[in-house]
């Protein structure tokens, strides 16, 4: 082994440091300390989808949250039998946050349009951590909190554009 291959050992990031930087990157984790996202992670289940595989269907029970670690998904409804893609997300963006507080059948369908390392936290999961780690899923709840506010404000006020535009 080389010098250089020995310094670039010793400097790389092990998988743990990536994992945690990935989840501080996302908005809803990003007030977590170090060892709080290594004390979530252990309630996070990883799976990869393929291409056109479905990752829950519009109508069904919500079960999780999900993240996307690599990859894109197309989030799309039936309108008068026709499939609508209502939107895509990629890398870093989470989606069905919903599910971590009620059991309502999904507004959506979720596809991966390309191959997908996605991460979940299941609703029972997000719960049992919540009692174990009290105050981390306080933090967690009130992050959740205050994306859901800017996104439905957000919502408002695109329907609000779109009343505008058909008057």
């Amino acid at each position: 082994m080389d010098i250089n291959t020995l310094w670039d050992n010793f400097f790389t990031k092990s998988k743990t440091d990536s994992i945690v930087d990935f989840l501080q990157s996302i908005s809803l984790f990003e007030d977590l300390k170090t060892g709080e996202i290594l004390r979530l992670e252990r309630a996070l289940h990883k799976r990869h989808y393929r291409k056109g595989e479905v990752l829950f269907n519009e109508g069904e029970p919500g079960a999780a949250l999900y993240i996307i670690k690599d990859g894109e998904v197309e989030v799309v409804i039936n309108y008068e039998s026709e499939p609508i893609v209502l939107t895509k997300l990629s890398n870093g963006m989470f989606f069905g946050e919903i599910a971590l507080f009620d059991e309502t059948p999904r507004s959506a369908t979720v596809v991966a349009s390309k191959e997908c390392e996605i991460i979940a936290l299941s609703k029972p999961d997000f719960i049992l951590f919540s009692q174990k780690e009290p105050s981390i899923g306080f933090k967690i709840v009130m992050r959740l909190g205050e994306i859901l506010s800017i996104r439905l404000k957000t919502s408002n006020k695109q329907i609000e554009e779109l009343k505008s535009s058909h008057v």
